[in-house]
């Protein structure tokens, strides 16, 4: 019984203590608005346990004072506690708080009136112990008529407080720090029982209010230090730790002297000088290690979270400071920010120009890997770019700029746990993005995280970015920058390197060429040229995928590397790509029927091919195998195609070209044959735009083009049927029709020429317009190919100047008349003048006799 009555005695002295030390290391602290409400509250405890520990003492003026003190404190303390649990799990609600503070309010002015307490005393007595004599003291006190509504207004609020507490424990939306919380609520509990003691006078004649309230200063420590209820930022400096090191070591250096002065025998006494000197000598040698001592001190006891971070700052930007990896870089800034804060989680999510978005590139953790996707035009972008900070939880969620967030983008976020979000910005641009989720002992991140962070990404940026243009180079400069393929010189490598990587397994090269595609340039411009070799492209990645190496080996050519394929296998995707080509570019509702086709070789390593270079050759000849059979088919390397057929597609034009002049004019002759109302037409456009080609100056093998593309201009004829052709009428807009479709037959019938297919373009153009009215592409002015504009006007004239079953042939003078009132609008107006001048004078023979008059 004398120990518990000593230790009720001592307990006040201990918990003003207690609170005491405490409030010094928050006043020695950066503060902010929890801190400021945390030391509200110890302010309070104080002022309760100091009026215990001066009633005790029966200190002036009297108990009874001393006693309306503490319950002021005591009021005052459990609505502070009550304002700062509201601060910490961010539940604040200012009307309901201004309601409780009125009530304490009311009740202080009431305690000081004497209606709370009426009377109070302290009894004394002297107790023995262990030959030791202490006062051991107890109080008495008697209630007013206003203790009990006192009572019942502070239970309510510590029931208050204590449900708040507890009902944000499991909320990870709110509660900074489940852990902590469970402390502060537990600690709340304790005073609820503490107070609720003071209403048995049998009880409350011992301070176990005061008790409880040393047992949450405990809880409240132990919330501090191991789960950081609060970050303390103490502005204690090395200088002061290293100045008390200083003062003890000069203490001890003085007690030392002296002690050795007055305890030395009188024969040793001569040695004091030079013990003197050696202890002043390691004074002074122990100096620097003992302010690298301090330092180190300051730092892990008062500085540990900021040591920790310029520990991971230092190492990050040595390792950074020549690396251009992008990921290696990415892993080290992810790592150094689990070391700073202790993140659970960290992603890199960096820019997609091409997707306009930015994606994840790595993470902390291979278990941790959301598909996080944030567009440009998302609210946090923006957000970001204007105010060139980063985004907490709470701002990411309640942010009214930040409501304009699609559900399905919060929802993202939410189920991935992000609780910070940190730009990483060049200039304006914003890079990247750093995600961290919660920390590992579930404390919350405070303003000063948010500007490490801020800071990390700003230092990170610029290795950040050139690492990233690093990368980019290094895949420019292996990508073809149309297709987004891999280019020649990354195949050649990707070849040597997967052959050696396979061993003796097989690997199959198909080697792809787009039949006509010059061709297909001529007649759709090089913009449509180019639309076809990406969509090729997309087609060769749907149908290999993952399986191969897609490449563009060079303008319209293409190679598939397949590893672990048979011929048989690899025969399979080449018709799939192949049947896929064709599908996508033959389109019947195409008024100018489109056409590209693809002709592939497959060779196969080692079977048909010992080694790279031979694997390559012969994929090669096998294409263009494919290619002289008639394009527009696969074609497996096999021993039987000689070498004599990969020479011949150097010399397929002096080979078949004596054939094909045969077959032209055999063409010719069966359209006049059919259309016997323009017998020779033909031939004396050939005549005409012959003449028209030298005076321009063309070379012979243009010259010869416009010859063969006149020639061959009405060959789709052959298919327009013959009653409509010799209709002595004029034809019905149907009919019309139908004669129209004669270019699009003509292209059909000379796309299996192989040798005639540079005609294509005069003969697909002949009947365009210069002002775009033509047909059947509406072509305009200088887009109309200039073979086309030639073989235009030559066949005009012949037509205007030929007898037709409608009408009879124009003099040559009417049908200069004609050309010339339509130059600008259906003639090219410089060619047409010049063929006008030609025809007048006499430099083109007209095969029709008339009379010819100047129209100038």
């Amino acid at each position: 019984m004398i120990y518990l009555e000593l230790f009720f005695t001592a307990l006040p002295v201990i918990a003003l203590c207690s609170y005491t030390i405490l409030l010094l290391f928050f006043c020695i602290s950066q503060k902010d608005r929890l801190i400021r409400a945390f030391m509200l509250v110890l302010t309070a405890m104080i002022l309760w346990t100091a009026s215990a520990v001066f009633m005790s003492t029966e200190l002036y003026p009297s108990v009874l004072f001393w006693d309306k003190v503490m319950v002021t404190g005591m009021i005052t303390a459990t609505f502070l506690l009550y304002y700062f649990v509201s601060i910490f799990t961010n539940t604040l609600n200012v009307y309901r708080t201004a309601l409780w503070g009125l009530g304490t309010t009311i009740f202080i002015i009431v305690n000081l009136m004497g209606l709370i307490v009426t009377d109070a005393s302290v009894i004394s007595k002297t107790v023995t112990l262990l030959g030791w004599e202490f006062n051991v003291v107890k109080f008495n006190y008697s209630l007013g008529i206003m203790a009990a509504p006192l009572y019942a207004f502070a239970l309510a609020l510590i029931i208050s407080t204590l449900i708040k507490a507890r009902r944000n424990i499991n909320n990870k939306d709110v509660s900074p720090s489940p852990g902590s919380i469970k402390l502060v609520s537990n600690g709340i509990a304790i005073i609820f029982i503490g107070t609720l003691c003071n209403l048995i006078p049998a009880l409350g004649q011992y301070p176990i209010d005061i008790l409880a309230c040393f047992i949450n200063a405990f809880l409240l420590v132990i919330a501090i230090y191991k789960y950081r209820l609060v970050e303390l930022r103490f502005m204690i400096t090395r200088g002061l730790v290293y100045s008390f090191f200083v003062i003890l070591l000069t203490i001890a250096y003085i007690f030392s002297v002296f002690f050795i002065e007055n305890h030395l025998n009188e024969e040793f006494r001569s040695i004091i000088p030079y013990y003197t000197t050696l202890v002043a000598l390691a004074v002074a040698i122990t100096l620097q290690p003992l302010y690298r001592l301090s330092s180190k001190i300051v730092d892990k006891i008062f500085y540990k979270a900021e040591y920790t971070q310029r520990q991971a700052l230092r190492q990050f930007s040595t390792r950074i400071s020549n690396n251009l990896d992008l990921y290696g870089i990415a892993k080290e800034l992810i790592e150094a920010v689990q070391l700073a804060l202790n993140a659970s989680h960290v992603l890199l999510l960096q820019k997609n120009d091409e997707n306009k978005n930015y994606k994840v590139i790595a993470s902390s953790s291979q278990l941790f890997q959301p598909d996080l996707l944030i567009s440009f035009d998302n609210p946090v972008i923006k957000w970001m770019k204007k105010n060139n900070t980063g985004l907490s939880r709470e701002q990411l969620y309640y942010h009214p700029i930040l409501k304009a967030m699609w559900e399905q983008e919060k929802e993202q976020l939410y189920n991935a746990g992000i609780e910070l979000i940190i730009p990483i910005k060049i200039r304006d641009d914003i890079i990247a993005l750093l995600m961290l989720t919660r920390r590992k002992n579930n404390v919350a991140y405070t303003l000063d995280d948010l500007d490490l962070l801020t800071y990390l990404g700003a230092s990170s940026a610029v290795a950040f970015e050139n690492a990233r243009l690093y990368t980019r180079s290094q895949a420019d400069a292996i990508t073809d920058s149309l297709t987004k393929l891999y280019n020649h010189r990354f195949f050649r490598q990707a070849l040597t390197d997967e052959i050696n990587k396979i061993g003796s397994a097989e690997l199959s090269l198909l080697m792809i060429d787009l039949d006509l595609f010059k061709l297909y340039n001529d007649l759709y411009g090089h913009f449509e040229g180019d639309r076809a070799l990406e969509m090729v492209a997309e087609i060769l990645r749907r149908n290999v995928g993952n399986r191969g190496i897609i490449c563009r080996y060079g303008g319209e050519e293409f190679t598939v590397i397949l590893p672990y394929y048979d011929a048989r296998s690899a025969f399979e995707i080449a018709e799939k790509i192949r049947a896929d080509i064709e599908a996508y570019f033959f389109n019947d509702n195409d008024v100018t029927q489109r056409f590209l086709t693809a002709s592939i070789g497959i060779c196969t390593y080692p079977h048909t091919a010992p080694n790279t270079e031979e694997l390559l050759k012969r994929a090669d000849l096998a294409m263009y195998t494919a290619k002289n059979q008639g394009k527009n088919q696969t074609v497996i390397y096999t021993p039987k195609i000689m070498a004599k057929e990969s020479s011949s597609r150097y010399h397929t034009d002096e080979l078949f070209r004596p054939n094909y002049t045969a077959t032209i004019y055999a063409l010719a002759a069966a359209i006049d044959a059919k259309d016997h109302y323009t017998f020779g037409h033909s031939q004396r456009v050939a005549s005409y735009v012959t003449v028209l080609a030298h005076e321009m100056m063309l070379d012979s093998a243009h010259i010869e083009i416009l010859q063969e593309a006149a020639l061959l201009h009405d060959i789709g004829k052959l298919g327009i049927p013959e009653h409509i052709l010799t209709k002595a009428g004029k034809l019905s807009s149907e009919e019309y029709d139908v004669v129209k479709k004669h270019v699009e037959m003509s292209i059909t019938i000379i796309k299996h020429l192989p040798t005639l297919n540079h005609v294509i373009p005069a003969v697909i153009g002949h009947h365009e317009r210069w002002d775009g009215k033509g047909y059947p592409r509406g072509l305009k002015g200088e887009n109309i190919p200039f073979s086309a504009r030639c073989l235009a006007i030559a066949d005009a004239f012949d037509a205007l100047t030929s007898n037709r079953p409608y009408r009879a042939g124009l003099t040559v003078s009417n049908a200069l008349t004609e050309i010339k009132n339509n130059l600008g609008t259906q003639f090219d107006p410089a060619m047409a003048n010049m063929f006008i001048k030609l025809v007048q004078d006499g430099t083109i023979k007209v095969a029709k006799h008339a009379e010819i008059k100047s129209i100038s």
